[in-house]
C-alpha cells in the first residue's frame, strides 16, 4: 500500500470513530483539540503539493471552505481581485470542486497556503490558464490577519518552482490592479518583468517571467 492511500485510510478511520463516538452522546459535539489537530495536518498532509520552510501548499479540500469564505469578501481582495460571488460556504465548497477539477484535468489550480505547524489554511497561491491569456497565471491571495508575514513571497516562490521543475513550464503571467502596490512589488520581487499586452482591462498592470 503506498504511502497517500494509507494515510488516507488512517484518516477515514479516525474520522469514522470520532463521529461514532459522538453519536453515541448526548453531550454536544466535540472532538479534542489533539485530535482534531491531528486530522488536519493528517488530511493537509495527504493533499501535499510542495512545501517551504513554513507551509504547505495543498490542493484545495473541504476543509479549506471558511477560510476561502473570509479571504473572499475582504475588502482588498474584493477590490483587487474582483468578486467571485462567493457569499455562503456552499459557494466556497463549488469552488473547491471547481479547483479540484482543474487539478484532475490540467494537473495544477490554487493550492491551500497551509501553516506547516498546525495545518491552518491561511491563503491560496497557485496556478490558472485563462483562455485569453498567452501563459500560465500566477495568482495569490491570504486572509489579512496573516498578511505582511512573508508567507505570500514564500509561497509564491515554490508555485513557481513547482511550474518549472514538476510542470515544466518555460513562463508564467501575473496581473494585478494598478493601485495594488503590495502584489506589484511582489511580483517584481520574485523576478517578474512589465509585459505589454492588448485588449484587457486598462486598470490592470501585466508581468511576465521567463523560467
Amino acid at each position: 500500500m503506498n504511502r497517500k492511500k494509507k494515510i488516507n485510510q488512517t484518516l477515514k478511520s479516525k474520522l469514522k470513530k470520532a463521529n461514532a463516538k459522538l453519536q453515541k452522546s448526548n453531550k454536544p459535539k466535540y472532538v479534542s483539540k489533539s485530535v482534531r489537530a491531528q486530522l488536519i495536518i493528517d488530511n493537509v498532509e495527504n493533499h501535499k503539493v510542495a512545501e517551504t520552510t513554513r507551509l504547505v501548499l495543498s490542493t484545495l479540500t473541504l476543509d479549506c471552505a471558511p477560510m476561502l469564505l473570509a479571504l473572499f469578501n475582504q475588502e482588498n481582495v474584493l477590490k483587487f481581485v474582483g468578486d467571485k460571488k462567493i457569499r455562503t460556504l456552499l459557494d466556497a465548497e463549488t469552488y473547491i470542486a471547481d479547483e479540484q477539477q482543474k487539478q484532475e484535468d490540467i494537473g495544477y489550480s490554487f493550492y491551500a497556503m497551509h501553516l506547516k505547524e498546525c495545518g491552518t489554511p491561511i491563503g491560496i497561491s497557485g496556478l490558472i490558464k485563462r483562455p485569453e491569456n498567452e501563459y500560465v497565471e500566477l495568482g495569490f491571495a491570504i486572509v489579512e490577519k496573516y498578511s505582511k508575514n512573508g508567507y505570500v513571497k514564500e509561497s509564491s516562490q515554490q508555485v513557481i518552482e513547482h511550474a518549472k521543475n514538476s510542470l515544466g513550464l518555460n513562463a508564467l503571467y501575473a496581473k494585478t490592479h494598478k493601485e495594488n502596490t503590495y502584489s506589484k512589488s511582489l511580483l517584481s520581487n520574485l523576478g517578474f518583468k512589465d509585459y505589454s499586452i492588448t485588449a484587457e482591462n486598462p486598470e490592470l498592470d501585466h508581468f511576465l517571467l521567463k523560467l
